[in-house]
């Protein structure tokens, strides 16, 4: 039988988790081609007649990964294509740059999962969490395997966009060692001009 994925309990997972898991990552206006969005929980930047991003911290609505405890950090992505013709998106090409100057490569989707699995084997979203979370009727105790699906499934993956068409999706980096921290994210060919998030909130 075909497993049916719920998005209400990966959901519930990501707001029982979250709280003690990744520090948030709040956008920073950084350049003039750079705005945030109205409720200021991601940087919006357009590059003219090509595309169009929307960078933010995930959100429970946009399905976080599930347990943000691991070393990692994740940023919520939309691309929009406005042109009328086809384009790439590579996240080899995407890196980060932390206070120090560390930089680091975007992490694949199957690296993230083993980071987020490799954390949970204290227990932390393991056997105890897990048996303690159900899908009410449907009575469903993920493994983790799905676990890593979901990881795959929520992910931004490189490939190409359709002109006028959309794709978004979570993208991972090594989390730096420090609690607080500042974090230049760049997008490859997509923008080449750091976008910046902080621990700390903006004023």
């Amino acid at each position: 039988m075909k497993r049916k994925f719920c998005l209400p309990f990966f959901l519930m997972i990501v707001v029982c988790l979250q709280a003690r898991g990744q520090e948030k990552l709040y956008p920073v206006r950084s350049s003039p081609q750079t705005i945030l969005t109205s409720d200021r929980s991601a940087v919006v930047v357009e590059k003219a007649f090509q595309h169009k991003l929307t960078v933010g911290y995930p959100t429970d609505d946009r399905a976080a990964v599930a347990d943000t405890r691991a070393p990692i950090i994740a940023l919520w992505v939309r691309v929009q294509n406005v042109s009328q013709r086809p384009m790439k998106v590579d996240i080899s090409k995407f890196t980060s740059t932390d206070d120090k100057g560390r930089m680091y490569s975007a992490l694949t989707p199957a690296e993230a999962g083993k980071r987020i699995l490799a954390e949970a084997s204290d227990g932390s979203i393991g056997s105890k969490t897990l048996r303690g979370l159900s899908l009410g009727k449907a009575g469903n105790i993920p493994s983790e395997e799905q676990l890593t699906d979901d990881v795959e499934r929520y992910s931004l993956h490189s490939g190409e966009i359709a002109g006028g068409a959309a794709k978004e999706g979570l993208i991972y980096f090594e989390r730096p060692q420090q609690k607080k921290f500042t974090l230049r994210v760049v997008l490859g060919e997509l923008w080449s001009q750091p976008l910046v998030f902080s621990t700390e909130k903006q004023k």
